[in-house]
């Protein structure tokens, strides 16, 4: 087979492969590699064991920061849902995100953590809101 034949019967393959979903590209809304949600209401972030009012008796890992200061990197989580369940805090509503992971990417740590983080001080309840993790139905 000549070198033109290689090529062409390479980009046919390539083209086959392409059309029939082997090569994927990732989703228009795929999270950043170091959070799924960033923390960008202006709060640093208590968790907590409960989605109930936030009492230091109830955290069960450091807090998530926001940084006041330019050039620092803000904290994240990952979700796999949320809950309107929990208690509402300072006149914002009742959502809070179940927690897998929690980022500090302050400090460059990780942590898997099943816990509950209060929404509207992680992303004012947007990716709730968006509905881009689902109501946990507890």
């Amino acid at each position: 087979m000549r070198i033109g034949e290689k090529l062409a019967a390479t980009a046919a393959v390539i083209g086959t492969a392409v059309l029939g979903g082997v090569v994927a590209a990732a989703p228009a809304t795929a999270a950043p590699m170091d959070a799924g949600i960033h923390l960008t209401a202006g709060h640093d972030v208590g968790v907590y064991g409960k989605d109930v009012y936030p009492v230091d008796s109830n955290k069960i890992a450091p807090n998530l920061l926001y940084p006041s200061r330019p050039g620092i990197p803000t904290d994240g989580i990952d979700a796999d849902c949320y809950t309107s369940k929990g208690s509402a805090v300072n006149g914002h509503d009742n959502r809070w995100y179940h927690t897998v992971y929690l980022y500090y990417n302050h400090n460059g740590g990780k942590l898997q953590k099943y816990a509950w983080v209060y929404a509207p001080y992680v992303d004012n309840s947007a990716a709730a809101n968006e509905y881009l993790i689902p109501d946990c139905q507890y």
